[in-house]
């Protein structure tokens, strides 16, 4: 008598599973892909005169770990411990990077010395610009979502180490609408001002 080949019945269990992993695969949603943005500063006003004389160079800011993360960041309400990270919005560089780019950028723009740099051009500058970001976030409610900036700036003489100028920015701008673009105009309408103030208090300084 013939017989006739059965496939075992945990061979037909996993040939079960993977038929329905694949269907479900097929019918889940694609992952969205990430977007990746940029800050725009805008430069201020130009100054009658230099701040300062020579060289100004603008190195990196420091910033605790989740600051220097590409992920955009924001917390249910200001003060809130936990800060959580936007899934699939991711800015071109670390936060700390792309200030320091913009930042030397809009100075240089203002006119704040006679030349603007960043340490990996080589240049032995004459004054330099260092600080801290502390706060780079979404903050969503209550009240009206916003986003808020806050900087520690000091600008210190090369040679002698000598402090110019120090002092601490804040800067908060609400956000027009819901979406991401929004979110990220506000930033660069934050970054712009707290520009504009460097630029501002270093020429009161220097008029002293």
């Amino acid at each position: 008598m013939r017989r006739t080949l059965r496939p075992a019945p945990g061979w037909l269990s996993a040939a079960g599973l993977l038929a329905a992993a694949g269907l479900l695969s097929c019918l889940a949603p694609p992952t969205p892909p990430d977007r990746h943005w940029r800050i725009e500063v805008a430069p201020p006003a130009a100054l009658p005169a230099p701040a300062f004389a020579g060289c100004l160079e603008v190195e990196r800011f420091a910033a605790d770990s989740a600051v220097r993360g590409a992920a955009l960041r924001w917390i249910a309400e200001d003060g809130a411990s936990e800060v959580r990270l936007r899934a699939y919005d991711r800015w071109v560089d670390s936060p700390t990077l792309m200030l320091q780019r913009e930042l030397a950028s809009a100075l240089r723009a203002a006119g704040i010395a006679r030349e603007v740099v960043t340490p990996e051009l080589g240049v032995e500058p004459d004054h330099r610009l260092r600080g801290r970001l502390a706060r780079f976030e979404e903050v969503r409610g209550p009240g009206a979502p916003r986003v808020v900036v806050e900087v520690e700036v000091a600008i210190v003489e090369a040679r002698r180490g000598a402090l110019e100028l120090q002092a601490t920015y804040r800067e908060e701008r609400e956000i027009g609408a819901s979406g991401v673009p929004d979110v990220v105009r506000a930033y660069d309408a934050a970054l712009s001002a707290l520009a504009a103030r460097i630029a501002a208090d270093s020429a009161a300084r220097s008029a002293r």
